[in-house]
């Protein structure tokens, strides 16, 4: 744990203030009692989460005491970066404790975990309200409001829809009406694959079509780097480089055929009926089709033109309200459905979870580029894409990022997926 300004190596760390704070506002520094945190952000959840693991012989259960009416300052930042989004300074809830054990005579070791602030204002609140208009409008006006809304005060990133609708909120919370209009929405290509989270930048409501050509925050490499040999034999410690090494690699799964078939991914019905005038609608999908018609992060798909795609595979059933409100011929999201829930699962089909050297402003939503070689013998004669895998090499876009602090280090468990290939399957 560095306490100076100067960086000492890769995923080096400056912890500033770790702050205890009780709800009548008496403070407590537990920089020195601090083992271990983790700081969690995943880009299919709404808050970021994380756990303090605390050793200390002061007893603050009973001193504050700790009931779960508290919170935690948490200034923390990689040293000598300037840019702002390498600290990380905020409060956050602290909701539990677990794992206390006593460790000799007077010491004890247990876990607080916090979360972000607007999760407390959620879990307390309840809407009744119609709301109408642009959907981005009023997924701002919902994450803003003081009255009916999450009463946040940190920044609002919106991506501008292209539809708008119209519905009752029926004693929703504030983040159940965001996610609804998120799987009603549709970007500027009429693409329905919006998401809610929040992340370092604050909270986001944007697409994954348009989060796929924002531009590459790191590159990653698997190799045996170390340090930089120079042309005289020296060798330095480049901390840039080391930056963008890989620690850890681990693929869960590489594909699952069955998964993508019963999930909705290939291929869809859906059959759609109205009990107002008696009508019912059977709608067909097939993403091979579809493809073309959004942004991917590598261009290529992860099917082929031959792979078996039966549209009866998945059935969805949904109701059109015809006439609910003047105006609006159907206000659900059934009109997004199939291609969201193809859209969703194609961009899941390839994930990886790396291990990296930490900085605070590695961020869910991010995109970064993984170079990965075979795990085959090279020859001499081998170029530079006859070592290249092609299946596990590409950008990909971070969904969810695990900061882990100790003492001495920070790393970053990254989950990373991409939805398309670097070459195209048809032509192997």
């Amino acid at each position: 744990m560095s306490s100076e300004n100067a960086i000492r190596f890769a995923g080096d760390i400056t912890i500033e203030k770790l702050e205890l704070v009780s709800l009548n506002g008496f403070g407590q520094d537990v920089t020195n009692q601090i083992i271990a945190f983790e700081i969690y952000e995943d880009i299919f959840s709404p808050f970021i989460t994380g756990i303090l693991a605390i050793r200390e012989s002061i007893d603050y259960a009973g001193l504050f005491p700790l009931v779960g009416e508290e919170f935690i300052n948490i200034r923390i930042k990689t040293p000598t970066f300037d840019d702002k989004n390498m600290m990380i300074d905020d409060q956050f809830f602290i909701y539990k404790m677990t794992n206390r054990n006593m460790v000799g005579d007077r010491n004890v070791i247990y876990e607080l975990h916090f979360i972000s602030r607007e999760a407390i204002v959620d879990m307390n609140k309840r809407i009744s309200k119609s709301y109408e208009g642009n959907i981005s409008d009023i997924a701002k006006e919902i994450l803003s409001d003081k009255i009916n809304g999450l009463e946040t005060t940190k920044n609002i990133l919106i991506e501008r829809t292209e539809n708008s609708t119209k519905y009752i909120s029926n004693y929703w919370s504030p983040v159940k009406n965001v996610n609804f209009l998120a799987e009603c929405a549709e970007n500027g290509n009429g693409v329905p694959n919006y998401l809610f989270f929040e992340n370092r930048y604050g909270f986001n409501f944007g697409s994954l079509d348009t989060l796929s050509i924002s531009g590459i925050k790191q590159s990653f490499t698997y190799d045996q780097y170390s340090r930089q040999v120079n042309e005289d034999g020296t060798s330095i410690r480049n901390i840039e480089e080391q930056y963008k090494r890989i620690i850890e690699i681990d693929i869960p799964i590489l594909f699952d055929y069955i998964d993508n078939v019963q999930s909705g991914m290939f291929a869809s019905r859906q059959i759609t009926h109205d009990f107002t005038t008696k009508k019912y609608k059977s709608l067909t999908f097939d993403s091979y089709d579809y493809f073309e018609k959004h942004n991917s992060l590598n261009g290529n798909r992860t099917i082929t033109s031959k792979g078996v795609r039966a549209y009866n595979s998945f059935i969805i059933q949904n109701l059109n309200h015809w006439g609910n409100f003047n105006g609006y011929y159907s206000t659900g999201p059934s009109y997004t459905a199939q291609k969201r829930i193809s859209l969703l699962k194609q961009a899941q089909q390839n994930k990886i979870i790396i291990t990296v050297p930490g900085r605070m402003d590695y961020t869910i939503g991010e995109k970064i580029f993984l170079n990965l070689n075979k795990f085959n013998p090279i020859k001499e004669s081998d170029n530079h894409d006859d070592i290249v895998d092609k299946i596990f090499t590409g950008k990909y876009l971070i969904s969810s990022i695990n900061h882990v602090i100790d003492r001495e280090k920070h790393e970053c468990v990254m989950e990373v997926i991409k939805d398309s290939y670097i070459f195209n399957l048809d032509n192997e």
